[in-house]
């Protein structure tokens, strides 16, 4: 919805108003109250500009990758500001490594730099506290679900803990409660009414939403919805039909290219990496471990294609891991454990992306035995073979650390949905900063 993405546009451009107003100040208490030279504030200013503005561009990036622009995240909330510092805390040593490690530009500030970050995390955390207790009370978008079901439930609960996102649920009432529905038009001012059952099922239905249609409310499915709230596809409530209506290849040949493209670049640039590092890792896997370096495993690919998996082995070579579960943190060997922690046993799947296996973004594969399981148990589970596997994906992305329950499966099987149906250039960038951002903090493993 368009509030949500007027937020984040504020949010966006108050950062970057921030950031000249800081450098703006910083010259003037540099120059004017400190120095009191106006001419040397006049002829350095503009040497400022322009790498300033390379700086903010890069800060702005980590901001986003550390998910200070996403609106679920906006709370004032401990977790939100140790995120802000963290990022902060980036963005002054990007800072400094470009002025003291990159000897393009005249200008290399100590006092100025440190003045300006001061003022920055002091005007940023004024702003963005206010802006996180304002998002929740601004452009409130009153609801009203027809029907009942787990996924209105689920979406009521989640949409009362997180204001922020704009919604207000005023009614979840049986689709034929007119009298109730008329009653909460009159005194609630419903914008928005979603309904979880499709408008062509009965003709009643079809007439009662067109009359608040012509009065101005918005209708919609609760799948699409659901979608655009969650990032997720509710599994429980969609059919066969979705997929023939959302899922579409033939114009997505420009993004496969360009995917493909950047596979291959990156693919090489890390095989490289992997081949200078490969003796040092080998040998020391053989320390803690005597057995094989690398781990080859069975899995299922892009439209149920079996392929064997590479991988760093991290495991110790007695243990027989084939049950769908995370592995005893004892049969794990010392140095499996930096090596998952580090995620540098990825790294020969590199092989199964030059040899079109897999891909860098993607849902993650799975044993082929597991899928013959999960396939049994929960509906649509192979479509998520209509895409290439990746190292990195969308349910990862949200939840790293999700266990290999059912239910936990079913909510990555949503996710892997949602970036099948909505993948593209740009979602895939996101996934991968946003990736670079777990890395870092050592989550996902």
């Amino acid at each position: 919805m368009w509030q949500r993405h007027f937020k984040i546009f504020i949010l966006i451009l108050s950062d970057i108003l921030i950031f000249y107003t800081s450098l703006t100040l910083t010259l003037l208490i540099r120059y004017l109250v400190i120095n009191q030279d106006l001419a040397t504030l006049i002829s350095s200013a503009p040497l400022h500009i322009a790498p300033f503005t390379i700086i903010f561009l890069v800060w702005s990036i980590v901001f986003w990758a550390a998910g200070l622009y996403d609106i679920i995240r906006l709370r004032n909330e401990e977790f939100f500001y140790k995120t802000l510092i963290t990022a902060f805390t980036i963005n002054a040593l990007i800072a400094t490594a470009f002025f003291y490690f990159i000897p393009y530009f005249i200008i290399t500030p100590k006092i100025n730099l440190f003045i300006d970050l001061a003022l920055t995390i002091l005007l940023l955390y004024i702003w963005r506290r206010y802006f996180n207790k304002w998002a929740g009370k601004a452009f409130k978008i009153n609801i009203v679900f027809l029907g009942a079901n787990s996924e209105i439930i689920e979406l009521k609960e989640f949409l009362n803990k997180n204001p922020q996102l704009g919604y207000q649920v005023v009614g979840v009432l049986a689709p034929d409660n007119y009298g109730e529905m008329e009653n909460l038009w009159q005194t609630k001012k419903i914008s928005l009414i979603i309904s979880a059952e499709k408008f062509d099922r009965t003709q009643k239905l079809a007439n009662l939403l067109f009359q608040y249609f012509k009065k101005g409310a918005t209708i919609s499915d609760l799948d699409k919805f659901y979608e655009s709230v969650t990032y997720r596809v509710p599994i429980s409530i969609i059919r066969e039909v979705w997929f023939l209506q959302n899922i579409s290849e033939i114009d997505r040949g420009f993004y496969e290219t360009v995917k493909k493209v950047f596979d291959i670049a990156l693919g090489i640039i890390l095989g490289l990496v992997t081949l200078l590092i490969f003796p040092i890792v080998a040998t020391l896997i053989k320390i803690f471990d005597p057995g094989p370096i690398l781990y080859h495993q069975k899995r299922v690919g892009k439209n149920g294609k079996i392929f064997t998996l590479i991988k760093f082995r991290s495991l110790s070579l007695a243990n027989t891991f084939d049950q769908m579960a995370k592995p005893d943190q004892a049969k794990i060997t010392t140095f499996g454990k930096f090596l998952r922690k580090s995620h540098l046993d990825e790294l020969p799947q590199v092989w199964n992306i030059l040899r079109n296996e897999m891909s860098f973004i993607g849902p993650r594969p799975e044993k082929p035995e597991f899928v013959e399981r999960l396939c049994e148990e929960i509906s649509f589970y192979q479509m998520r073979h209509l895409v290439k596997p990746g190292i990195a994906g969308w349910a990862q992305l949200h939840n790293p650390s999700a266990g290999p329950t059912i239910k936990e499966t079913l909510e990555k099987l949503q996710y892997d949905l949602y970036y099948i149906k909505n993948r593209s250039v740009f979602l895939d960038l996101s996934i991968v900063l946003k990736t670079i951002r777990i890395l870092l903090s050592g989550a996902g493993k």
